[in-house]
């Protein structure tokens, strides 16, 4: 789990990390100016889903917020 200072960072490294390792990366807000991006397992409390990701691509669900 890693935290970025602009959502455009953390959708990079999900978006990176998703293709590259062949896992579910998760893109959460945790407050104004801080994106935390983290496996689909990781437990991260606080947060507001903003993304996921799987091999490189955003994966729409129920709970990401629509563009």
């Amino acid at each position: 789990m890693e935290t970025y200072p602009t959502l455009r960072q953390a959708t990079g490294v999900a978006r990176t990390l998703s293709k590259r390792s062949s896992c579910t990366m998760v893109v959460y807000r945790m407050g104004e100016e801080k994106y935390v991006t983290a496996h689909s397992t990781d437990r991260v409390e606080g947060g507001t889903l903003e993304s996921v990701y799987r091999d490189g691509y955003v994966v729409n669900t129920l709970l990401t917020k629509k563009s």
